[in-house]
């Protein structure tokens, strides 16, 4: 485990970066954020935090690099999905309703579920071309990067209020 260790600037960014998005986003006054550059220093911190925690040789890293960049590029739109899910929830908190909150929990598996997909797929990917350790290190790296991103962002979310009831016909349109 101890390559999982982040350095303590790289653990504080992540951190500060999806607590001001959380607070941002459900109308709390905070510190404004450029999602754009916080998302360009996300990609720059993951890519750091993987290479410090796989401790590739040069060879390995020559192959690791191009696979690394088509992950990083499908990571960068869930990244993106990510945000916006969490954002209008928080911008939606005061008018939560059933129709609301059962559209963002179905939007939520689905990127949980594109998510693990895009994990399993580079996991095979590394596996096969460099080594089984390299794809299950990898694995492990993105699963706590994400899980400690995602865990952050929702420590940061008020928890749901009151949800009102709507009538069930509501709730099938929004489907």
């Amino acid at each position: 485990m101890n390559k999982l260790r982040f350095t303590l600037s790289t653990t504080f960014y992540l951190l500060i970066l999806s607590s001001t998005i959380a607070i941002n986003s459900h109308g709390q006054e905070g510190t404004p954020i450029d999602l754009d550059k916080a998302k360009s220093q996300l990609q720059k911190d993951r890519e750091k935090i993987f290479i410090e925690a796989l401790q590739l040789s040069i060879s390995q890293a020559a192959v690791f690099h191009p696979i690394y960049v088509k992950f990083n590029n499908e990571k960068r739109a869930l990244d993106d999905e990510m945000i916006t899910l969490f954002v209008n929830y928080g911008n939606n908190y005061q008018h939560l309703d059933l129709k609301l909150m059962t559209t963002f929990v179905a939007q939520s598996e689905k990127y949980q579920a594109k998510e693990l997909s895009v994990r399993k797929k580079y996991y095979k990917l590394l596996s096969e071309a460099i080594s089984i350790e390299i794809g299950s290190q990898f694995y492990e790296v993105d699963d706590f990067i994400s899980t400690s991103l995602r865990l952050n962002i929702l420590t940061g979310l008020p928890f749901t209020g009151a949800i009102t009831r709507q009538k069930d016909s509501q709730i099938s349109n929004a489907n």
